[in-house]
């Protein structure tokens, strides 16, 4: 569980629950059980002290499916005497476990688990679902049925996920179209407004998406437009010309970041140090850093929240200023209390101290650690360096110097076949197929593909076949690697006027921060290639008639939570899967608009955060 207040997202969600779900339950001396699914225990584990929880009357945490011995789910303990507060998804199998806790029959009391129900679902609950619980047996004790809108785990600040682990079969897979689909779309539209509710409290906010890329984003962005007037009283999207903006992408928008070595701190130690030939040091699920003790990386910790967004080259100076400073501090106390003259009060002082000063000496240890391992797989004679500056050549077009580049791109060879020229190193196929697809998104994009036989022939000789696959199935995104799509999409014009990188190995600007650069420092962001499913006027049309919030509409919306930031939001969601350097665009994004007197916050997720390995695997699945 976290350990702080985190800020940004993370403490609107916080809000939410402790507002909505805990404090109007919460009468001193009661103790509650809280019943929840997968989802909304990782919610509340990333929000939420432990004793914060306690403090309003929960004294256990249950999950809904907990197993027995034998993996039977529905084991949990019979708790008749305490009232149960459930907070899940509205799926027909939740919903079969809660009518079953409450037993089969009105008259048998004896087969509840609990004495009462409570219930709060993270999303909007279908009518035939409520009408179902209400006419089964365990509506006598259920006390409380709400909406909190909160189906999304906060990473960040400002990152989401709807943790999608089928997000790619779901989207782009043959075998996940007609209704199922369908239904997939339908829940990750509900997902996106609860999204849209939990930071837009007023108006609803503009929806626009990416017309380049595969028709499922079209199809999402309506069913998030439908769902979200049902919000608004007066059936259509109106209000001041700074309000907030919703963007819907696939991962296919950006085909070249998912693949780059990011030498920026956090998204460089997840991808080289989350490897299993790495140990590996760092877990992405549960984003805990294994050394000689465990560190959280979370933004609560204040180093990592401090070192995250720096380059390699700036974070192990950082850091390592840290730790002489801490080691400085803890001499000068050490010294001041082996003086003779030493004061009791000065005595207890220093004592006071050590506990703080162990855990920071742990933390800032365990972040020395990190950058060092980072900047020695780097440069101790391993291939990343080799590859980091051959990636920003074909993802950029422009050599060191800024010149263009040759499309037959030599320096590729000792990476595809094993370094016949004598340099020494050795490949992961990994490494291998991420030049690779930079090789032939470079060669298309200098309409110079390479054809399939050649392909084929790269791939085997690069021993790279099963890894391979993901030549094949990017092309299920639209993406035309080697120039045999028939439908290909367009992509959009690059923005000029970056702030130039002053580190020659990440050159690269990662696509989505154009989007944000148009839509906060131009505020023209081209139409015809990001349109909005409704088409209005977006001069005349935005006039503020009084749009309600998208929370407290109906009788089943719960109130807004107070000491939210009512500012405008840029709203990014990629279809499929974001990367770290994506991430980092957004707490960029932010830091700049807020300088300005134009102020954006800048929210942006997906369904799942992924490495460039995590991301290859999940192309190699879609085949």
């Amino acid at each position: 569980m976290t350990t702080a207040g985190s800020g940004g997202l993370r403490d609107d969600v916080r809000r939410i629950i402790v507002s909505d779900i805990f404090r109007p339950l919460h009468n001193k001396g009661e103790w509650k059980v809280l019943v929840v699914d997968e989802l909304a225990l990782k919610i509340v584990n990333s929000c939420l002290k432990l004793t914060e929880i306690v403090n309003n009357g929960i004294t256990l945490i249950e999950s809904i499916y907990k197993p027995d011995k034998n993996g039977e789910k529905r084991s949990r303990q019979p708790l008749p005497y305490l009232d149960a507060v459930y907070f899940l998804r509205p799926t027909r199998e939740n919903l079969d476990v809660i009518m079953g806790d409450f037993g089969s029959s009105k008259d048998t009391y004896k087969n509840r688990l609990y004495k009462a129900g409570h219930i709060f679902f993270t999303e909007t609950i279908s009518d035939e679902a409520l009408t179902q619980l209400a006419k089964s047996d365990a509506a006598l004790f259920i006390k409380t049925i709400q909406e909190v809108n909160v189906a999304f785990l906060p990473v960040e600040e400002r990152v989401f996920s709807l943790e999608n682990k089928a997000s790619y079969a779901d989207y782009f897979s043959e075998r996940g179209g007609g209704e199922k689909r369908e239904e997939k779309l339908d829940q990750i539209a509900e997902q996106l407004v609860t999204v849209c509710a939990a930071l837009c409290d007023t108006p609803c906010p503009k929806v626009r998406y990416c017309s380049t890329s595969v028709r499922s984003v079209k199809q999402l962005a309506e069913k998030v437009q439908k769902k979200l007037d049902k919000y608004n009283s007066n059936g259509v999207i109106t209000g001041s010309n700074n309000r907030s903006t919703l963007i819907i992408l696939d991962r296919g928008f950006d085909p070249v970041t998912p693949f780059l070595h990011d030498l920026y701190f956090q998204a460089m130690a997840y991808d080289l140090l989350s490897k299993a030939s790495a140990g590996p040091k760092i877990d992405p699920e549960s984003n805990i850093l294994k050394y000689d003790h465990e560190v959280i990386l979370e933004p609560e910790n204040e180093l990592w929240r401090e070192l995250r967004h720096l380059h390699i080259g700036q974070a192990l100076p950082v850091v390592t200023d840290k730790a002489k400073r801490l080691f400085e501090r803890f001499n000068s106390i050490k010294n001041k209390g082996a003086g003779d003259k030493t004061h009791m009060t000065d005595m207890k002082s220093m004592l006071n101290q050590m506990p703080n000063y162990k855990r920071e000496e742990q933390n800032c240890t365990a972040f020395v650690q990190l950058a060092e391992d980072c900047y020695n797989l780097y440069n101790s004679g391993t291939a990343v360096k080799q590859i980091v500056h051959l990636e920003q050549e074909l993802a950029t077009g422009l050599n060191e110097k800024g010149e263009p580049i040759d499309s037959k791109m030599s320096g590729c060879v000792s990476v595809f076949v094993n370094s016949p020229s004598g340099d020494g190193l050795l490949y992961t196929p990994y490494e291998k197929l991420r030049v690779l697809i930079l090789y032939l998104l470079n060669k298309m994009k200098m309409g110079d593909p390479m054809k399939g036989e050649s392909l084929s022939r790269l791939i085997t000789r690069a021993d790279i076949k099963n890894e391979g696959e993901a030549v094949q199935t990017i092309k299920k995104m639209g993406i035309d690697i080697i120039g045999d799509l028939q439908n290909k999409r367009n992509v959009p014009p690059r923005r000029n006027g970056h702030q130039e990188d002053t580190f020659v190995t990440s050159r690269w600007v990662p696509v989505v921060q154009d989007i944000m650069d148009a839509v906060l420092i131009d505020r023209n962001l081209d139409t015809n290639s990001y349109p909005h499913v409704a088409r209005e006027s977006q001069a005349s049309a935005d006039v503020d008639v009084g749009v309600k919030s998208l929370r407290g509409q109906g009788t089943r919306q719960p109130a807004i939570a107070a000491g939210r930031s009512t500012g405008p939001k840029l709203i990014i969601y990629v279809m499929g899967s974001l990367s770290y350097a994506e991430m980092r665009c957004a707490h960029n994004a932010s830091r700049r608009t807020n300088q300005t007197r134009f102020g954006h916050e800048v929210i942006i997720g997906s369904d799942m955060i992924l490495t460039p390995e995590k991301y290859i695997d999940e192309l190699v699945k879609l085949q």
